[in-house]
C-alpha cells in the first residue's frame, strides 16, 4: 500500500504529467491560406527556424541529398526527436535562438516521440519532418516509387500525424533532376499524391505535404532554369498531385553579401507570384567561415517577407571536420555556444516582418501554375492501390483543378482530436487520484478502528445494537428463537456478551478521515557563450 506521506509527491508528479499534456495539446494547428502560413487565430505565421539533425559521431553531415543517396540507413543519421534527454537540453537554446520551427531530416518511425514533440509544444516550436530516410528516397537518377518506399513514407506519416504541433511532410530535396516522363519529377509527383490520398483515406487532419529544391545555380545569383521547371511542374495539374508548400535551398548570401548580389531579388521576383507558400528550408552561407547571417534581417525584411514566409537556418549542431556549420557543440549533456549562435541571436531578435491578417487577406493567385513544356502527361501508379483512392491513382498533370489548395486547421471529424485526446488524458488521470485518495481512506479508517476498538472495550451504543438485531434477522435469528441464550466463542475477535433472549454480540471499532495537499516548482539555468576558434 501506499504510505499516506507519499500522497503529496504522487498528486504532484501527476499534476505535472496532465498540465504538460493540457499544454501540448493547447499549441494551435498552422493552416495555410492562399501563399501564406497563418495561426488559429488569423496573424500571419513566419518560419524562423534551424535544422535539427544529428549525425553519429565521426561522421561529416554532408549534404541533406547525398546523406539520402546513400544505400543504408544503418550509423548514418540519429534521430534527435526521439531523444527525450536531447530535447530537453536543447529546446532552452531555442528559445533563446527565437526558434518556432525545427526540420529534421530522416526520423525512425518504430520509435516514440512523444516526449521531445510535447516538450517541443510547450515552448511553442513545431516540426518540418521529411519522409525519406538514406537508402529511402525517390532517386534523382532510374528513379522508382515502390511498395518499400510507400511504406517507408507512410510509416513517417502513421507515427507523426496526431501532433498538434506538426507544420507538414516533406517528400524530397534537391532529387527532382528533370520532369519529362521518365525523369524523377513524375515519380515525386506521384509521392505528393500519394501521401495526400493516404491521409485522406487515414481520415487525419489536413496535414501539408510539400517539396524542398535548390533554386539558385550554386553560389551564383542567377536562377537555375532546371529548379523552375520543378517548382512550377509540382504545382501544376491535378490538385491532388500538387504540393502545398515550397522550400527553397539558397546558401549564397556571405559576409558582405547584399539582397542583389546574393541572388535573394532573383528568386523572390521569380516565386513572387507562386500560389503556395514559400520559404527558405535551408540558409546560410556555403562557406563556413565566411557566414555572420546578416541575410536575417533581408529575409524577415520589407523587401521579401510580402512573399517570404520566413527560412530555416541550416544547421543547429556543429559536426564534422573543420571548417563545419552548426551553431552549438554537444557531448553528451553539455551545450557549447559557437560565435554563430550570436550573430543569429542578435539578429533574429530585431526582425519585424511584413505581415498581414488572415481575414484581411485575399490570395492574389488561386489557380494552378502552367504546366512546364515538355512536362510528364502521367504519373507512375499507386504501388498499394487498395489504399489509394480511385480518383487520384491516375492523375496526371492535365490543366483540371485550378482552385488554390488550402489547409484547414480542424482534426478528422471521425477521429479523435487532440482535444478528445486531452480530455481523455485528464480523465484517467482524475480516476487514478480518486482511487488512490479513496485507498487511503479506507486504511486511515481501519488504523482508526482498530484503535478504538482497543481504547473502549466495554462501550456500548444503541446503534451497534440495532444493527445487530438486523443481521441476527437477516441469519434467521427472528423473534421465534428469543428464549435461545446459545453462546458463540470466536478467537481474538473481541470480548463475548451474553444479553437477555439474544445470541452473543462483538464490538464493532469506529471510523477516520484524512486530507492532503501539494505545491509545485521548477528552476531555470543557462550556459555561457564560447566562441569558436
Amino acid at each position: 500500500m501506499i504510505p499516506c506521506s507519499r500522497l503529496p509527491s504522487l498528486l504532484a508528479i501527476l499534476s505535472l504529467w496532465t498540465n504538460a499534456l493540457v499544454n501540448a495539446q493547447d499549441v494551435p494547428y498552422i493552416s495555410i491560406k492562399g501563399s501564406k502560413f497563418f495561426y488559429a487565430n488569423g496573424s500571419q505565421f513566419f518560419l524562423k527556424g534551424v535544422v535539427y539533425q544529428q549525425v553519429p559521431d565521426n561522421d561529416e553531415q554532408g549534404s541533406v541529398s547525398a546523406n539520402l543517396a546513400r544505400s543504408s540507413a544503418d550509423n548514418i543519421y540519429v534521430d534527435p526527436l526521439s531523444d527525450a534527454s536531447a530535447c530537453q537540453r536543447d529546446i532552452p537554446y531555442f528559445k533563446r535562438l527565437n526558434v518556432n520551427v525545427v526540420r529534421s531530416y530522416g526520423i525512425d518511425s518504430t520509435r516514440s516521440h512523444d516526449d521531445c514533440m510535447n516538450l517541443l509544444a510547450q515552448a511553442g516550436i513545431y516540426a518540418l519532418i521529411d519522409l525519406p530516410a538514406p537508402g529511402l528516397t525517390i532517386a534523382s537518377l532510374n528513379p522508382t516509387w515502390n511498395g518499400v518506399l510507400y511504406d517507408r513514407f507512410t510509416s513517417v506519416v502513421d507515427v507523426m500525424h496526431a501532433y498538434p504541433n506538426l507544420l507538414g511532410f516533406v517528400v524530397g530535396d534537391n532529387v527532382v533532376a528533370g520532369v519529362g516522363q521518365t525523369d524523377s519529377g513524375p515519380y515525386v509527383k506521384a509521392a505528393v499524391r500519394d501521401m495526400k490520398a493516404y491521409i485522406r483515406q487515414k481520415e487525419y487532419r489536413p496535414i501539408p505535404v510539400g517539396y524542398v529544391n535548390d533554386v539558385l545555380q550554386g553560389n551564383a545569383a542567377a536562377i537555375d532554369p532546371q529548379s523552375k521547371d520543378t517548382w512550377e511542374y509540382l504545382n501544376c495539374g491535378d490538385l491532388a498531385g500538387r504540393i502545398d508548400f515550397f522550400g527553397a535551398n539558397m546558401v549564397s548570401f556571405c559576409k558582405g553579401s547584399t539582397y542583389t548580389n546574393s541572388g535573394y531579388n532573383n528568386a523572390t521576383q521569380s516565386l513572387s507570384d507562386y500560389s503556395l507558400p514559400i520559404f527558405l528550408a535551408a540558409y546560410g552561407c556555403s562557406q563556413a567561415l565566411n557566414r555572420d547571417f546578416s541575410e536575417i534581417k533581408v529575409i524577415y525584411g520589407q523587401q521579401m517577407s510580402p512573399f517570404w514566409s520566413g527560412g530555416i537556418i541550416y544547421e543547429y549542431f556543429y559536426q564534422g571536420p573543420e571548417p563545419a556549420y552548426g551553431l552549438v557543440s554537444v557531448s553528451g549533456s553539455k551545450v557549447s555556444l559557437r560565435t554563430n549562435f550570436v550573430d543569429v541571436v542578435t539578429s533574429i531578435a530585431n526582425v519585424s516582418p511584413s505581415s498581414v491578417a488572415s481575414a484581411s487577406y485575399s490570395p492574389s493567385t488561386n489557380g494552378a501554375a502552367t504546366c512546364p513544356l515538355g512536362a510528364a502527361t502521367s504519373l507512375p501508379p499507386n504501388p498499394r492501390t487498395a489504399l489509394a483512392s480511385p480518383s487520384s491513382t491516375t492523375s496526371g498533370s492535365s490543366t483540371k483543378g485550378t482552385g488554390s489548395p488550402t489547409t484547414s486547421s480542424s482534426p478528422s471529424k471521425s477521429g479523435l482530436s487532440p482535444g478528445a485526446r486531452a480530455g481523455i488524458g485528464i480523465g484517467v488521470a482524475v480516476v487514478v487520484l480518486i482511487a488512490i485518495a479513496i485507498t487511503l481512506l479506507f486504511i486511515r479508517r481501519r488504523r482508526r478502528q482498530k484503535k478504538v476498538g482497543e481504547d473502549r472495550p466495554e462501550q456500548w451504543t444503541k446503534t451497534e445494537l440495532a444493527a445487530d438485531d438486523v443481521d441476527r434477522e437477516a441469519r434467521g435469528h427472528g423473534p421465534h428463537m428469543a428464549d435461545s441464550n446459545a453462546r458463540f466463542e470466536v478467537e481474538d475477535t473481541g470480548r463475548i456478551r451474553d444479553l437477555p433472549g439474544h445470541p452473543p454480540i462483538f464490538e464493532i471499532p469506529g471510523e477516520g478521515e484524512i486530507v492532503s495537499e501539494m505545491a509545485v516548482s521548477s528552476p531555470r539555468s543557462e550556459l555561457p557563450v564560447s566562441s569558436r576558434s
